[in-house]
């Protein structure tokens, strides 16, 4: 890449991403005709990482939640899922075989589709620790404000609405339909059901599950009860 060629790019992506002043990564993973985008948090600021697209990607769970997760993420280009499950048929291991150096060549980048939220949890820890991406997946479909922040693995299926300044931390999982209205907060692992409702400026704790229906409302409207 040429002198000028870097700043060039990074002004470009700055103005189609409409986020100037975040800082673009263009090590050698980038280096591919195809690519992929995610965003992460980094030592200088914002920082969006310029990703091959593999021809696999690693969902952890086949149950209901992973085989449509894996639908989604091949329809959306992430390449064929190879799943690992303790209990589905036709799967290419267990949930321990992620460390397997067959699945560490074919896969760069893992999501975990598991309800369980403390396992969840526990596999992204894992997963990120033997050097997997653990990208944030955003469903073409969904509404995601642009200065919301989601944590490595948080997934947002189609629908959601996720407003403006939101925080998530790591594993979240924002259903079909789940509304998290702006200045939210969701602590790792979180799970907001299809149709529930997470009201502006609202905190929910880790581990939580907003079902389907449910609404936590804004710090002043709990505090006028």
């Amino acid at each position: 890449m040429y002198p000028s060629a870097h700043s060039f790019a990074e002004g470009f992506l700055s103005k189609l991403m409409k986020r100037p002043g975040v800082k673009y990564d263009f090590s050698p993973p980038c280096q591919g005709r195809e690519t992929m985008v995610y965003w992460g948090q980094r030592k200088g600021g914002l920082v969006m990482t310029i990703l091959r697209k593999y021809s696999h990607v690693l969902v952890l769970g086949r149950g209901g939640f992973g085989a449509e997760l894996g639908e989604m993420l091949e329809d959306c280009g992430w390449g064929a899922p190879l799943f690992l499950d303790d209990k589905a048929p036709d799967c290419a291991g267990t949930l321990r075989d992620y460390v397997d150096p067959v699945l560490r060549r074919r896969c760069q980048a893992a999501f975990v589709a598991l309800g369980n939220s403390e396992l969840r949890l526990e596999l992204i820890r894992k997963l990120t620790a033997v050097g997997y991406q653990l990208p944030v997946f955003q469903h073409p479909a969904a509404v995601v404000s642009p200065s919301a922040r989601l944590g490595q693995g948080t997934v947002v299926l189609p629908f959601a609405f996720v407003g403006a300044n939101v925080r998530t931390g790591i594993g979240c999982l924002i259903n079909a339909g789940a509304i998290v209205d702006h200045d939210a907060a969701l602590e790792d692992g979180v799970h907001v059901a299809p149709g529930g409702i997470v009201k502006a400026g609202a905190a929910v704790p880790a581990g939580t599950k907003v079902d389907s229906g449910q609404v936590v409302r804004s710090p002043w409207e709990q505090a006028a009860r």
